[in-house]
């Protein structure tokens, strides 16, 4: 690191509450790899904040909601996308009323949601059919595939991402 002022107090902050700030990320997460995760995103955020801070001041209560709304727009975003896969899977549409709409819909479905996966990258394919269709964890995939668990978790965020956007595309969502 060079002697720039920011980059020197940021060193001394980082060092000084790492530890703390990952003990409570994984307090709130119960899982190492997302509390590692959030730690990095928490000291980002203090790093694009870094003019705000005065030496000598204790930053952890700073870091302390840094973490806490990580974790908050985490879940949230993780449930909304779970919310609309599930209404998109489900068949809710608002203009089909009866069961032959609804079924025929949900055939549709199916079938425009195997074409999408079909055009993933293989490997991105393939643990999101070991996640989604046999139901395995990060750490039973990355095992299978000599993967890293983190690795697995970003293909199985960037499948889902893939495949919301492209469903939503489909159906002018």
């Amino acid at each position: 690191m060079s002697d720039n002022p920011s980059r020197i107090l940021f060193s001394q902050l980082f060092e000084a509450n790492r530890e703390k700030v990952y003990r409570f990320a994984y307090k709130l997460t119960d899982d190492r790899l997302r509390a590692q995760e959030v730690t990095q995103q928490c000291f980002i955020k203090l790093w694009e904040n870094i003019h705000k801070v005065q030496i000598g001041q204790d930053v952890f209560p700073l870091l302390f909601v840094f973490v806490k709304h990580i974790v908050i727009d985490e879940t949230r975003k993780l449930y909304r996308e779970r919310k609309s896969l599930a209404q998109l899977s489900s068949g809710h549409h608002p203009v089909s009323e009866n069961r032959d709409d609804q079924h025929l819909l949900h055939k549709e479905f199916r079938e425009q949601i195997q074409k999408v996966i079909e055009k993933m990258p293989e490997q991105r394919r393939n643990i999101y059919l070991l996640s989604r269709d046999k139901g395995k964890s990060y750490k039973e995939i990355a095992d299978q595939l000599s993967l890293s668990p983190a690795t697995v978790r970003n293909h199985l965020n960037l499948a889902l991402q893939y495949i919301r956007r492209e469903m939503m595309a489909h159906y002018d969502m």
